[in-house]
């Protein structure tokens, strides 16, 4: 064997090693420790009302879950994230650090929710490196818990609202800096989410 060819030979070794390295699912964030305004960016406008705590007696992955009971006005919003480059700095608490992902060895995150059947809508939004805003809805028409996938490429640039400061170029760019949940419905609910992950499913 020349020397050039076992160079090559070695090198795509090498690279196939590193492809196959990536487990087949990341576990981002299963909202482990203390929950509270120091670790969870959240908040309301317009007169709704929101509590965040952890649930340790109804969960999926560890030890606890995140749960929101809130009251949504007609004309309020309102937010809880978590991750990197958010207002609330303690809500990084990822399992892992986003730059540490090879996030295009997946293709959908999906997360555990428990619901109630009350034919309620959340959006499910993620922030890109350069800061822009993705969303993907979730209809709240089962009852317990349930995984949903929502894969990458159903994510689309909000219209509504972006950051001042966004790269809207309407593309997902890696790596993915922060989730957030948002109730879009107007009334009461809660809602609990657990086992924020990365993953690959059959396209």
């Amino acid at each position: 064997m020349s020397r050039n060819v076992f160079y090559l030979a070695t090198l795509a070794f090498i690279i196939f090693l590193g492809c196959s390295k990536a487990p087949k699912e990341v576990m981002i964030d299963s909202f482990e420790g203390v929950i509270d305004k120091e670790t969870v960016d959240y908040g309301t406008a317009e007169g709704s009302l929101l509590k965040v705590e952890a649930d340790t007696s109804n969960k999926v992955c560890g030890s606890q879950s995140l749960k929101i009971d809130y009251e949504l006005k007609p004309s309020g919003y309102m937010w809880i994230a978590r991750g990197y480059g958010l207002d609330v700095k303690g809500a990084a608490k990822w399992e892992v650090l986003p730059q540490g992902i090879k996030w295009r060895a997946y293709n959908a995150i999906s997360l555990q929710m428990y619901g109630s059947n009350s034919g309620g809508v959340i959006a499910f939004d993620i922030k890109d490196k350069g800061g822009e805003i993705f969303r993907y809805i979730i209809d709240d028409d089962f009852t317990g818990w349930k995984e949903i996938v929502c894969p990458l490429k159903n994510f689309f640039a909000r219209t509504d609202w972006q950051p001042d400061s966004a790269a809207k170029n309407e593309i997902l760019d890696f790596p993915v800096m922060s989730f957030q949940f948002e109730p879009r419905l107007p009334g009461n609910g809660v809602y609990r989410f657990d086992c924020v992950k990365l993953v690959r499913v059959k396209k």
